[in-house]
């Protein structure tokens, strides 16, 4: 009887069996049914509170570790996550007021004029691709009310299943992953045409019924999305400026 399995069962199995209670093969037989159920435990759509209680309720030590290192594994990524977002807001208040000189309102309202009188595909995607980063970059405003957030993280997700026909119609770069890093659920991608990739992560379990898998790794740039947007179609449409769409 080694110390591992002694720890790999409960308490009072343990206390029973260092005082001659239960034989040794009971306890090697419940090691390992702990053992197999603790591998088998998916973690896939509990969030930290569920695994909280699911800690507090297991009598198994082996899916204790699990789920305690799992619950570390959130809060280190909420830590994170907190500091991008400050980033988020940061950076979105400077695109409001001087996006290409004039404020991202100015430039998406210009954008959209052109698309209207347009059928120029791409530069609808890329308008809703705008859309779509403005709603992920207001959804971490602080100063929103909780309701007002996720009404702006469920326009965000509508916004995602926009942008799928038309990335297939411009004949662009795209699909999800599941290395999301993140408290989510997957990453989206998609490419620029000229190779700059766009991320975004969703909450959503059924966006790989639209979205092909893609095995990329995020490039590691923080909190840029909106920036490599706003270089794309300044270059591509406005010359740099927004005093037009050329």
């Amino acid at each position: 009887m080694t110390q591992t399995i002694l720890s790999g069962v409960s308490r009072k199995m343990r206390t029973d069996y260092l005082n001659g209670n239960i034989h040794e093969s009971a306890v090697i037989e419940q090691y390992k049914r702990n053992s197999r159920e603790a591998e088998v435990f998916s973690m896939f759509g509990y969030n930290m509170a569920d695994l909280i209680s699911i800690d507090k309720e297991t009598c198994n030590p082996l899916l204790k570790i699990r789920l305690r290192d799992a619950i570390q594994d959130i809060k280190n990524r909420n830590e994170k996550s907190a500091a991008q977002n400050k980033m988020s807001v940061e950076k979105l208040a400077t695109f409001k007021k001087s996006a290409m000189g004039v404020g991202l309102r100015k430039v998406l309202s210009c954008i959209k004029a052109y698309r209207k009188h347009s059928r120029d595909y791409e530069a609808k995607l890329l308008h809703l691709l705008l859309e779509l980063e403005f709603a992920n970059l207001s959804a971490k405003v602080p100063t929103y009310s909780k309701r007002e957030r996720a009404l702006i993280y469920e326009r965000k997700e509508l916004l995602l299943y926009q942008i799928q026909p038309l990335l297939d119609k411009c004949g662009w770069k795209y699909g999800y992953s599941d290395a999301k890093g993140k408290n989510a659920s997957y990453i989206v991608y998609v490419y620029l045409p000229s190779g700059v990739q766009l991320s975004w992560h969703t909450k959503d379990y059924l966006i790989y019924k639209s979205f092909p898998y893609i095995d990329v790794e995020w490039d590691g740039q923080v909190c840029a999305t909106m920036d490599k947007l706003l270089a794309y179609v300044g270059k591509l449409y406005f010359n740099n400026d927004a005093n037009g769409i050329s």
